[in-house]
Order: structure tokens, then C-alpha cells, then sequence
């Protein structure tokens, strides 16, 4: 979930861990994600508590008669969400979900808190005047005045520093292609603002694959249609439209525009299966359940060892990692693989990946997984939707 997260909700949920020791609780609980919310002054959240008339001080010291403090803890001492902040996380999610955001802001995390009826948060919000319709609209309506939304991804990572354009299209029916700005190893990201969309740096699979609803592991294109070119998408309607519009409208301009047809098929494909064998080895150790609160973002596997976008996977060097869920290891597999994985070892819970030494290529890594991790990964054909594209 966190790898959605902008650089300013990203902020708030720093805050809230500091706001969560100042007050010494053990958990961060809604109150300190709301403290943390209004410490940014510069997220779209501030602008709709200032529409709204709700002061930040009054706000704090709402939420400190509610909640009064204890003996401060130690900011470093491990500080898990309590049950009520995961579900307002979830709801933020779900928010941005519906509101077809790649990004996942401090206005998703307001209209999260408002989700979670009965909390501290969430009474003081309403207290306040604030209700989760009305606050959504008023965010699509920002949006779609041209208010900026918030940039995905922290500062610090190179991936992260694209600067957004921002153009101003007269609404019409149309879809406007540009080529893009936007470069590995950035990410392409879809912005819906109720009456717009905008989706930047995609390749012609990825926005077929993305436009479609496709996997990029089942995707029939014939060579020399996808170069390599990135490209913008931009629609701007009068009025909001539901998310399928937009969809069906990228859907149409793509096969104008490259002269292509996409034809959505199931098709016999090549997939992975990864099985148990055994009880695991040393290469693949179980940690236990993970606490109540915790969360993993999903990373590629050469951002988060640090090296380049680029970089040939095999040989494969030795590396470990520790305290991640089994899905997280499924996609590296992916990328090591180049395809599908599905997992069918029912394996549960947090683990420990240890690569003890250099594996030369993909056949001797199977092996290896299943010598030393317990783990059978076997090439099968499973019938599968497939997304065929082909010249007009």
C-alpha cells in the first residue's frame, strides 16, 4: 500500500508516530493520524480545512481534550498501528480506489478518518462540519479547478523527482496524446479527477495492459508496435463522468490513434507454479504472524537492492532479506522468471530469503529454491486471459 503513498501523506504518517510518543501511546491510533495531518501546511488537506473554516489549533486542542497525554515514549521504540488506523488506512485506499487515483494523499487519508465512524478522529472531524460526501466532492471539485495534486513517492528518490505538467485542456470528447517527459526509472502514473484523467509516462503495452485491465505477463503484441516511447494521455470532460468513460474513451484513442486492434481472449499461456515440498530449508526461513499494523509496500527487486533500473538480474548475486510477507517473494520470482507466477504453497505469515552465493541463471536458481527454500517452481500452461494486439 505505502509504495501509493505521496511524499506529503507520507510526511503525515512520520508525524503521527511522533504525535503517538509525544502523547505515549503504544499504538497510533486515528487521533495521532489526524495531529499528523494538520502538521503539513502545504498538503491539499489544508486547503480544505481553511475552505471548511477549521483552524489547526482548534483541531489539537479538541483532540487533546479527548485523548489526554501520558508519559512520552521513546520515538524509536516499534509503534504499530492500532486496529481502528488500519482500517482508516484501508478506507484511504478504498477512496482512492474509487476515485481512480494512482496516488494515495493526505486528502484519501481525511476522507479515511472520516470512514472510521465512532472514532477520535472521526468525531472531532464532524464535530467540525465535515462529512465524507461532501468533503469528496469538494476534493474532485479542487481537482478539477486545477488545483495540484500531490506528488507521488518521497523526495529523495530519484524515481520520484518527475515534475508533473499541468495542462489546461478545453472539455471536450476528446483524448489528447503527448509524448512524455517522464523516464525510467519512473513509474507511469494516472491521475482521475472526476471531469479528467491524466496518465503519464506510459509505454503503448503498459497502456494497454493498464486501459484494458490486463497483466503485463499475458499481453500478445507483435513486434515493432511498442518502441519504447512514453506517452501522456489526457481527457478532459465538463462534467464528471464515471470511471469507465474514461476508460472506454483511452481504450478507443489508443486503437485510433497506433492503428491497432486489442482483442481480450483466453488463451492457452505459459505460467509458473510455485509449490511446497518439505518443510523449507535454509534459504527460506518462517517468522511468525506479522504484528497488528503492519504493512509492506511492493518494490522491484533492483530498486530495492539499491542497484540501477536496468541492471541484468542473472548472475544473480547473493542477498538476503528479512520479515517479509511470501507474496513479496513471488514477484521477485516474477522478475527473475520473466512470467506469471502463481502461488500455491499456501505459505503464510512473514519469512526470511537468504541467496548465500551467485546463481549463474534461472535453471539453477529452481533448483536451488527447491533444494534449499523447500519451494518447486514448475513451467505449466494454464488457460488465461490474454490481451491480442494487432495492426488494423
Amino acid at each position: 500500500m505505502f509504495e501509493r503513498f505521496t511524499e506529503q501523506a507520507r510526511r503525515v504518517l512520520l508525524f503521527a508516530r511522533e504525535e503517538a510518543s509525544q502523547l505515549g501511546s503504544r499504538r497510533i491510533d486515528t487521533e495521532h493520524l489526524l495531529l499528523g495531518l494538520i502538521r503539513d501546511r502545504k498538503a491539499l488537506t489544508n486547503r480544505l480545512f481553511a475552505d471548511a473554516g477549521i483552524a489547526h489549533d482548534d483541531i489539537r486542542d479538541e483532540v487533546l481534550r479527548r485523548v489526554p497525554a501520558r508519559s512520552k515514549t521513546s520515538t524509536s521504540a516499534e509503534r504499530p498501528f492500532s486496529a481502528a488506523a488500519q482500517r482508516v488506512l484501508q478506507h484511504s485506499a478504498e477512496e482512492a480506489d474509487q476515485l481512480l487515483h494512482d496516488y494515495l494523499g493526505t486528502e484519501h487519508l481525511l476522507l479515511g478518518l472520516l470512514s472510521e465512524e465512532g472514532s477520535v478522529a472521526a468525531d472531532v472531524l464532524t464535530s467540525r462540519g465535515l462529512r465524507l460526501d461532501s468533503v469528496r466532492e469538494r476534493i474532485v471539485k479542487l481537482l478539477s479547478d486545477g488545483e495540484r495534486p500531490e506528488h507521488p513517492g518521497p523526495p529523495s528518490n530519484p524515481a520520484n523527482t518527475f515534475r508533473w505538467p499541468w495542462l489546461r485542456f478545453v472539455p471536450s470528447r476528446s483524448v489528447h496524446i503527448l509524448y512524455s517527459e517522464l523516464k525510467p526509472p519512473q513509474q507511469p502514473v494516472t491521475n482521475y479527477s472526476g471531469p479528467g484523467l491524466q496518465a503519464y509516462g506510459y509505454t503503448l503495452t503498459e497502456a494497454i495492459v493498464h486501459s484494458w485491465r490486463g497483466n503485463r505477463w499475458h499481453i500478445d503484441i507483435i513486434d515493432g508496435l511498442d518502441d519504447g516511447t512514453r506517452y501522456d494521455f489526457y481527457i478532459q470532460f465538463a462534467q464528471t463522468e464515471p470511471g469507465e468513460t474514461f476508460q472506454q474513451m483511452w481504450r478507443d484513442a489508443i486503437e485510433r490513434q497506433f492503428e491497432l486492434s486489442v482483442t481480450p481472449e483466453t488463451r492457452p499461456r505459459d505460467v509458473w507454479v510455485a509449490r511446497s515440498v518439505g518443510q523449507g530449508g535454509p534459504m527460506l526461513r518462517y517468522y511468525g504472524e506479522p504484528e497488528p499494523g503492519s504493512a509492506f509496500a511492493m518494490a522491484n527487486f533492483n530498486l530495492v537492492m539499491g542497484r540501477p533500473h536496468d541492471a541484468r538480474l542473472f548472475p544473480l548475486e547473493a542477498f538476503a532479506v528479512h520479515s517479509v510477507p511470501f507474496f513479496y517473494l513471488t514477484r521477485w520470482f516474477e522478475e527473475f522468471l520473466a512470467g506469471q507466477v502463481i502461488d500455491e504453497t499456501d505459505s503464510r505469515g512473514l519469512y526470511g530469503f537468504e541467496l548465500t552465493r551467485t546463481v549463474q541463471n534461472r535453471d539453477e536458481l529452481i533448483q536451488l529454491l527447491r533444494d534449499d527454500a523447500g519451494v518447486s517452481i514448475t513451467r505449466e500452461q494454464h488457460d488465461t486471459p490474454t490481451l491480442v494486439v494487432r495492426r488494423r
